[in-house]
């Protein structure tokens, strides 16, 4: 694993080292973002792109006009009672069959 090491400047201000900036791609002006753990682990995570950026980048399917709430509602109903009923085609008890004895 990669290890970079900096030092705290005046203020608080921390200088990330110019070889993980570039891993990153993160250039002047760019948001970070730091977490902490429950643990006291500290990690952060830079914002380099913007969703905007990825147009084109996915095939996408454009439905005009669009799925109205009705039908998305009874697009979940169907879908729910198309599951309640397969669930209870595998759980239904299949009746036991008269199986004849070893003296019959």
């Amino acid at each position: 694993m990669p290890h970079y090491r900096t030092t705290v400047g005046a203020e608080g201000i921390i200088t990330l080292p110019a070889a993980l900036r570039k891993r990153l791609k993160i250039a002047e002006g760019c948001e970070v973002e730091f977490y902490l753990s429950l643990e006291g682990d500290v990690f952060f995570h830079a914002i380099t792109e913007k969703a905007k950026d990825w147009r084109g980048m996915y095939e996408t399917e454009v439905r005009s006009p669009p799925v109205s709430i009705r039908e998305m509602d009874q697009a979940v109903g169907d879908a729910l009672v198309e599951d309640d009923r397969r669930i209870r085609r595998q759980a239904s008890p299949k009746r036991p069959r008269h199986r004849r004895t070893a003296a019959e």
